[in-house]
């Protein structure tokens, strides 16, 4: 099925995870003891899917995701992290730097193979994905992304009928789930609701512009009042009454 690099230095979760990939996932496994070596191993076996563990010794999984991410030809690698439940926050923090899900220790059979299977599933959906915007690109049909993040599902599904014609349209209800699609789909204009949960359109904002330059993007407040507060002109490109937000992309693709 996949190529698979599982980097933990607990010798018993390594063969745990290498024996459930091959056994039922039909997988090539390689494995690492820690964050270094999981990086020489990457370049050497060049896996299509990274297991990391969030805690080990000489480089920790963290350091060793931040430099993944940071080498151009393995910074879209699918990559799952292995975290105990204490640590569950930890990988909140890092979710931002393109992980795309996390399986929980300690490792139970029938609860791992689940959690397996709907990552494969994930990372099938993705690549399929991928594919199919890679051939829209070579017939010339790429449409724009755009990323609306907003806890006004009715709104959402307004703003996605009267523009996905025109636009790829993407969406979610909270900043966090936002900021996963956001690094994942890298779209060039994102519009930001008001109040969402679990990451504020601020907290958003300010992180993606720590992450792309502002010539990259442009950062929609959507608002019912429009009046500028604080660092609002520092933070977001324009800021737009809710009921005309539509419009305002009416021409781009013209």
């Amino acid at each position: 099925m996949y190529k698979v690099l599982v980097v933990d230095d607990d010798p018993n979760v390594n063969l745990f995870i290498s024996r459930l990939l091959m056994k039922k996932f039909h997988c090539e496994v390689v494995t690492a003891v820690n964050g270094l070596d999981g990086l020489s191993k990457l370049k050497e076996e060049n896996p299509e899917v990274v297991f990391l563990d969030v805690t080990m010794p000489v480089m920790n999984g963290i350091e060793t995701l931040q430099a993944i991410r940071g080498d151009k030809n393995f910074k879209n690698v699918p990559i799952i992290m292995l975290t105990a439940v204490r640590e569950r926050d930890v990988v909140g923090k890092v979710m931002n730097l393109g992980v795309i899900d996390y399986v929980l220790k300690p490792l139970m059979y029938d609860e791992t193979y689940v959690r397996l299977k709907e990552i494969f599933e994930k990372i099938k959906e993705m690549k399929e994905e991928e594919e199919r915007e890679r051939l829209a690109e070579a017939n010339g049909e790429k449409k724009e992304k755009i990323l609306i993040v907003d806890t006004d599902i009715e709104f959402r599904e307004n703003f996605r009928k009267q523009l996905e014609n025109d636009f790829k349209i993407l969406e979610s209800d909270s900043g966090a789930e936002g900021l996963q699609i956001f690094m994942k789909e890298k779209p060039k204009i994102v519009c930001l609701g008001e109040n969402l949960p679990l990451l504020n359109e601020r907290m958003f904002a300010q992180k993606i512009r720590a992450t792309r330059s502002d010539s990259e993007i442009t950062i929609f407040a959507i608002r019912e009042n429009t009046k500028v507060t604080g660092d609002d002109s520092t933070l977001f490109d324009c800021i737009v009454n809710k009921k005309d937000s539509q419009s305002l992309f009416s021409g781009e693709n013209n």
